[in-house]
């Protein structure tokens, strides 16, 4: 019967986690798959615990390292259980670098997703008067995009074959990875090896980006000697210049760590814009007070990549209902571990926590099973006008938070010292990807009864087939341009 529930966990994760939050009621619970066994733990004293567990003791590195079976699916990328010190340069050009530059990034940026969005919707076809488009689809390409842009530079962005790898490459790691995990060990060797000859999109994104990186590091060598060099701000040389200064990368693991930062930024940022989008299309009362906003302090938002507290807040509500996972803070024990309490960790166990569970948890957040899009806002600072604007405040955060808040509530990005360092930059591209819907479109689902959403494992993600009508406004100015 044991084996039976690991095997149901695949189709009833999200399900079998919120069950067991709520019998345990703040305790400590554990989940079986078939390849793991989970220990979910959401109490304070639990969670200072495990921030506090040491990397050879509990690793996020190894969790993410079983999740992706990176060894098959990034071209041969065997990183380490325990990167310790060997990270900070990788988190430092996410959090410190990355972040610094979004008000360079956004404006392009903004310019880039509004052309790109007028000429996906138009390849769809109409249906009784109407375009029919994939939700889904059209959003993965948008995000392919400003992320190539963003983290490759725009000469690998208008490389036609290395975007169309790019797409196909999030889609090929999950699959795979997943068939690995499920395998016996014994073959997974032998079932890897295979798998990686027949991916091709790794291997043409490896091909694009290590002569880049290798032209990067011999830049770098020569700049040791004196001279002015090449000036560049993507990604690529954020990653490569913050790289251990005794043993610095090499381009080859310049690119692998590329690929593993690739895979997480485009998978969760689509499927959280593509249910946002749903949302709008479920609650259109909250388009005028949107709309205000964007019309009063857009362009302050490009200039400096903050602000729009109420698309923000909308964002975090659609995360919250519809989150990406029912998982975070994932942690697998590379020895046995114990929590005070008694809890205990085998090696090879994963700690974690029921983020959505904790999300929807009733002591947390009022009407936890309700969307109050604006819920989190400091309304004092709201100086928008819009028609029924106030009504929206009914329910509210006792106290007010942004999207790129951690706390014991919202372990949307991670918690502790392992927080997302990309989350400033992917709650920035989420706002601007849904200002140009916003502004230039009035959104209805075509079926808004259908099941929008299917479940593996611990996440939820968009069904394909759903479809959006975007029904351009007429006579209105282009975000990102006149704005």
């Amino acid at each position: 019967m044991t084996r039976v529930s690991a095997w149901m966990y695949l189709f009833y994760g999200t399900e079998i986690i919120q069950s067991k939050f709520d019998q345990a009621k703040n305790g400590s619970f554990d989940v079986l798959a078939p390849d793991k066994r989970y220990v979910f733990v959401s109490s304070d004293m639990h969670l200072r615990e495990l921030d506090k567990a040491p990397d050879t003791v509990l690793s996020l590195q190894a969790a993410s390292k079983q999740m992706l079976q990176p060894q098959y699916t990034m071209h041969r990328f065997n990183w380490f259980d325990r990167r310790g010190t060997e990270g900070v340069g990788f988190i430092r050009a996410l959090r410190t670098l990355l972040t610094n530059n979004i008000p360079q990034i956004l404006p392009s940026l903004s310019m880039l997703i509004n052309t790109s969005l007028t000429d996906l919707l138009a390849e769809h076809p109409i249906v009784d008067g109407s375009r029919h488009s994939p939700v889904y689809h059209v959003i993965q390409k948008l995000v392919v995009l400003s992320n190539a842009v963003s983290f490759f530079g725009e000469d690998s962005a208008q490389n036609e074959e290395f975007m169309v790898s790019a797409l196909q490459y999030i889609e090929e790691t999950i699959l795979c990875a997943e068939i690995l995990k499920l395998m016996p060990r014994a073959l997974t060797p032998v079932i890897g090896a295979i798998i990686q000859r027949c991916l091709s999109s790794h291997k043409a994104i490896y091909e694009v980006l290590l002569p880049i990186a290798d032209r990067r590091c011999l830049e770098r060598d020569l700049g040791k000697l004196g001279g002015e060099l090449p000036k560049h701000a993507d990604c690529i040389q954020w990653i490569m210049e913050t790289s251990p200064r005794k043993a610095p990368w090499t381009g080859k693991r310049v690119v692998h760590e590329l690929m593993a930062i690739w895979f997480g930024s485009v998978h969760a940022l689509t499927t959280t814009i593509t249910f946002a989008i749903h949302d709008l299309c479920l609650h259109p009362e909250y388009t005028e007070p949107l709309r205000a906003e964007l019309e009063a302090e857009y362009s302050d938002f490009l200039k400096t990549g903050q602000g729009l507290p109420l698309l923000d807040s909308f964002i975090k509500e659609s995360a919250r209902l519809t989150p990406v996972e029912s998982m975070s803070t994932r942690r697998q024990a590379l020895v046995p571990f114990q929590f005070s309490d008694g809890t205990k960790l085998a090696a090879g166990d994963w700690a974690c926590t029921p983020v959505r569970a904790i999300m929807q948890n009733e002591a947390l957040y009022p009407a936890p099973l309700e969307f109050h899009g604006f819920r989190f806002v400091d309304k004092t600072n709201v100086s928008i006008k819009a028609a029924n604007v106030e009504d929206h405040f009914q329910i509210s955060q006792e106290k007010p938070s942004a999207l790129c808040s951690a706390d014991a509530t919202w372990h949307v990005w991670g918690s502790g010292r392992m927080i997302c360092p990309g989350r400033y930059y992917a709650a920035a591209v989420m706002k601007v990807v849904l200002t140009q819907i916003i502004r230039d479109y009035d959104c209805s689902l075509v079926d808004p009864g259908a099941r929008r959403w299917f479940t593996w494992r611990s996440t939820t993600l968009p069904r394909p087939s759903t479809k959006v009508v975007f029904r351009p406004r007429e006579n209105e100015p282009r975000p990102g341009s006149a704005v």
